[in-house]
């Protein structure tokens, strides 16, 4: 590997000490590569990140998340490492790091190709696009009235929602909001994308999965109520009435690195499923 990006949250490394220590071990492994930092995923997704060999995410999943939008045109391989609090696309946790590196120049690892998806509004700019790895989210403001949502699948109408919201999730995105919502926990590397309402009005609207090809329209109706689009959480502008969102899968892929030793049902079971059962009665 000749160029290795080096991406970390800021907010989590405030003294530089884990960003020194992270450098010091790349450089140990791989003295002839060159090494180029960023910093909360500033200006890495600018053209010249198309010629690097890997980068490293330091921070938790909303990092991760950050540097696979950044990067999605040029198909880097991303290698997580979890410094934050839950941390579950991660490969690795910091602890393993020096082990993860090694394991690296071995080139004992396999990349899983994850779908992202992306979401067009043809009404304002049919050239501008959202991309997401684990979700678009359209949901009302918090004062809001439930809102009206005329779903259609590849042109034909498929039902009316009357929601708080709808969650459009790939498989990735399954155990994040999705999984909250009553969605299905999909395996990451599926190609289908899942239809969930959020507080749906009717107790027979449920999650519809469909295929990877499948293209999904969604037409606003909120009476000039607030709606909010956002994707992998972040808020990115407040919809119209009678608004069209268009979602489909975007042909490339997001590429994590995982090591030979990685046991996604380990992980799911331990961040997810326990994690879940033992934050049960906290607060009694």
């Amino acid at each position: 590997m000749r160029k290795i990006g080096i991406n970390i949250n800021s907010n989590k490394d405030e003294d530089g000490e884990i960003l020194k220590y992270v450098c010091s071990v790349v450089k140990e492994n791989f003295p002839e590569s060159e090494l180029f930092i960023y910093r909360d995923s500033i200006q890495l997704h600018e053209e010249f990140s198309k010629g690097l060999d890997v980068v490293i995410a330091l921070g938790g999943d909303g990092t991760i998340l950050r540097v696979a939008r950044a990067l999605e045109k040029y198909e880097v391989p991303i290698l997580g490492v979890n410094i934050g609090h839950l941390g579950f696309l991660a490969s690795v946790e910091m602890s393993e790091f020096e082990d993860a590196i090694k394991n690296l120049k071995a080139e004992k690892f396999h990349l899983e190709n994850r779908m992202m998806i992306k979401c067009t509004l043809p009404k304002r700019d049919d050239e501008k696009y959202y991309i997401a790895l684990n979700d678009i989210v359209i949901s009302r403001g918090t004062l809001s009235r439930v809102v009206n949502y005329d779903i259609y699948i590849d042109g034909s109408f498929y039902a009316k929602y009357k929601a708080d919201g709808l969650i459009i999730s790939t498989p990735t995105g399954s155990t994040a909001y999705s999984l909250s919502a009553g969605g299905p926990v999909i395996y990451p590397t599926l190609d289908v994308i899942t239809l969930t309402p959020v507080c749906p009005i009717s107790f027979g609207i449920k999650t519809i999965i469909l295929d990877s090809h499948n293209k999904i329209s969604i037409k606003i109706k909120a009476n000039h109520e607030s709606v909010y689009l956002t994707s992998d959480g972040q808020k990115l502008l407040q919809l119209n009435n009678d608004e069209e969102v268009f979602v489909e899968v975007l042909s490339r892929k997001c590429k994590l690195i995982k090591f030979d030793n990685y046991d996604y049902f380990n992980i799911l079971r331990k961040k997810i499923i326990l994690r879940s059962r033992d934050c049960e009665g906290d607060n009694l």
